[in-house]
């Protein structure tokens, strides 16, 4: 067995692991979605019903704040949502079947070698096979996590801009109540 082979082995063997662990983190960051939609929903209610008087600049300021906030929103929520749809990735062969097929190689290296035929190096066989199967899964895996990891992106930064629309709109409707309570 070659060095390149056990090294390239081990290196596509880590990479595989790391795809699959990335699927976990799309589901780590929804409790941040969740909370901050929260905070929205929360800051947006107590709004709405304060918003300045209709028909005046304000209320059109604060009404297209408003539509930008729940814009972007439900923007954050489809790309969240196309984020934890369920994909398909690849994985390796199941064990039984890596197990069947190791014992087939050591005994076709036992038997080559019985009949004083060219020998098998079982180990590097294996290796081989799934070095293979690793990096067809481990590609697969990433392309599958760096679609997602792009809808979570979309979707954080739809979140900030709806942060940024609410957190404007509760400064204006405050500072419309602030200039009335001065008159």
């Amino acid at each position: 067995m070659t060095s390149a082979r056990s090294h390239i082995e081990k290196t596509l063997a880590e990479a595989y692991r790391k795809e699959i662990d990335q699927e976990e983190n799309v589901w780590r960051s929804l409790p941040f979605f969740a909370a901050t939609l929260a905070f929205q929903l929360a800051a947006l209610f107590n709004m709405v019903e304060r918003l300045p008087a209709s028909g005046t600049t304000l209320w059109v300021e604060a009404r297209v704040l408003l539509s930008l906030s729940t814009v972007a929103t439900l923007i954050a929520l489809g790309y969240l949502a196309a984020s934890i749809f369920p994909a398909e990735f690849s994985y390796i062969a199941p064990e039984p079947d890596l197990l069947a097929y190791a014992d087939a190689l050591d005994r076709d290296e036992q038997d080559a070698t019985g009949r004083g035929l060219a020998p098998i190096d079982a180990e590097a066989v294996l290796k081989a096979m799934l070095a293979r199967q690793y990096a067809v899964a481990a590609d697969k895996n990433r392309r599958v996590n760096q679609r997602r990891a792009r809808w979570r992106s979309i979707a954080g930064l739809a979140t900030l801009a709806s942060v940024f629309a609410t957190i404007a709109l509760v400064v204006l409707v405050v500072l419309t109540y602030v200039h009335r309570a001065r008159e």
